[in-house]
């Protein structure tokens, strides 16, 4: 019996949840967790990312509901709730319900995507240079190259610091090469098996060539080859969205 797409839905959650807790796998960043909200932050001096995520308090009443988030707003910083959260929850934290039902788009929205064992690309059709990051020294370079394209050159990603990920499996990262120059990026966070697919970005001058679609469609065959049950991705953008179904994902707004 195949998943539900309510329960596709329970899975790009838990793939949010578990990319962003990847970034407080290191000495100079720090989690925490009280039972009703998780937050990584990095320690006193380091650079990296800030989040809150993993938000449990559907269960609370309502007082205790707002009391919860206004400690959370006190924080100021960037939350990911999750999809399935109630819209008093929603309401709370961001001001507004969101968006149920949703199957038109504009170019700044979210959209949900995922992919199953039946819609994954061949490894035969996957006809592209692509280099799976092995070493300390690729690491860092797909570090530098996922920084620079996606954080503004801020090391999110630590070089040192995070490469136990890669090196545990936790996250496999990907290089995409034409003539000898690196054209895009890409990874997949194994969640045991339920993996999402992350940090895809393109050189400028690589740009609407293909590149894109060909690193996912490697990353993707590789998630399934390996075992994942499913293969989400979150898409801040309508041409992210579209890059992602041109590879076989299907969108799963409607769900919520």
């Amino acid at each position: 019996m195949g998943m539900t797409r309510r329960e596709i839905i329970k899975h790009i959650d838990n793939g949010a949840n578990f990319y962003i807790s990847l970034f407080g796998r290191a000495e100079h960043m720090a989690m925490t967790d009280n039972g009703l909200f998780a937050t990584v932050q990095p320690k006193a001096g380091e650079q990296g990312i800030s989040f809150v995520y993993n938000i449990r308090i559907e269960h609370l009443d309502t007082s205790r509901q707002i009391e919860v988030v206004n400690q959370i707003h006190l924080l100021r910083r960037p939350i990911w709730l999750n999809l399935l959260a109630s819209d008093q929850v929603t309401r709370l934290i961001f001001g507004k319900p969101r968006v149920h039902g949703q199957t038109e788009f504009g170019e700044e929205d979210e959209i949900y995507e995922a992919m199953l064992p039946e819609d994954a690309p061949s490894p035969a059709d996957c006809n592209a240079q692509v280099m799976q990051v092995t070493t300390p020294e690729s690491f860092a370079l797909w570090t530098q190259i996922v920084n620079g394209l996606l954080s503004e050159g801020r090391q999110d990603i630590h070089p040192r610091g995070h490469y136990s990920l890669c090196r545990e499996g936790l996250l496999r990262c990907y290089l995409l090469y034409q003539d000898g120059e690196i054209t895009a990026a890409a990874a997949v966070a194994d969640n045991h098996g339920i993996d999402s697919l992350e940090f895809v970005c393109v050189q400028p001058d690589f740009r609407r060539q293909g590149f894109g679609a060909a690193i996912c469609r490697y990353a993707a065959a590789e998630a399934f080859a390996n075992g994942a049950k499913i293969l989400t991705v979150r898409a801040n953008s309508l041409a992210a969205a579209k890059l992602y179904q041109s590879v076989g994902f299907q969108i799963y707004n409607d769900a919520i």
